[in-house]
């Protein structure tokens, strides 16, 4: 039995009765603005205030996973609103990032940009095959990888040629391409995206990890501790926070 916790602005969450949470986002190319961050924020909350056992899961619809940040929305608000924004997606990608139970992103097509940094939060991914590719695009927009999205790519990438390679080339990686680097935990079919990220999900469930003293608090922490760098720089960076500091 499932039920609908969450239907807005085109982003719902659905528990069932087992502890799986699934996020949804269908949004067309699922743009990260203010209106995309304050629904995925409000989800998120839901999924934190849960009961465990629990685990969750973020999709799309369609083409895209998400086509990353809405350069619309940049370009019309200036530097001023464009910060607001970043630093908002940030505060959101930390909670997802050491959310604690397991969280598991089912890419069912293009991630580009802030898309991929979304997916990279999670701590698996599975990737459909056929359709979709995984992309950095700040070397072909000519913009700067902001101190959130590199040191969360430097947590979640360590090998240090394909962070090389990914970020300073904006290299297109299809999924076969992305599984056999380690970018992604497995391709599948469209058609079996679902079932194979519900897979991954609730094998991370106490009792299938046979966890018998699992504490939610400390799961937390452990995350922390392992993406401290990328933590703190998502929770207390900024914008123009400068590419040598250290947070």
């Amino acid at each position: 039995m499932s039920t609908v916790i969450i239907d807005d602005n085109g982003v719902t969450l659905i528990a069932s009765s087992n502890g799986l949470l699934t996020i949804t986002i269908d949004r067309t190319q699922n743009f990260f603005n203010p209106l995309l961050i304050s629904s995925l924020s409000t989800a998120i909350q839901k999924v934190e205030e849960a009961e465990h056992p629990k685990a969750l899961i973020i999709t799309g619809v369609g083409k895209f996973f998400s086509n990353g940040l809405d350069l619309s929305y940049m370009q019309e608000h200036g530097s001023e609103g464009t910060a607001i924004m970043i630093e908002s997606c940030w505060r959101l990608l930390a909670r997802i990032l050491v959310m604690d139970c397991r969280t598991v992103a089912a890419i069912n097509g293009h991630g580009f940009g802030a898309g991929l940094f979304l997916a990279l939060a999670c701590d698996y991914r599975i990737m459909r095959t056929r359709r979709g590719y995984l992309n950095f695009p700040e070397v072909n927009l000519g913009m700067q990888l902001a101190k959130g999205f590199a040191e969360l790519a430097k947590c979640k990438i360590t090998n240090s040629a394909l962070l090389r390679e990914s970020i300073l080339t904006g290299k297109r990686y299809s999924s076969g391409d992305a599984v056999a680097v380690g970018m992604i935990d497995e391709e599948c079919a469209i058609e079996d995206l679902s079932d194979r990220a519900i897979a991954w999900a609730v094998a991370g469930f106490p009792e299938n990890l046979n966890a018998e003293y699992f504490n939610p608090d400390n799961f937390k922490k452990i995350k922390i501790e392992l993406y401290v760098d990328a933590y703190r720089a998502l929770t207390l960076g900024k914008i123009n926070t400068l590419p040598e500091s250290r947070l």
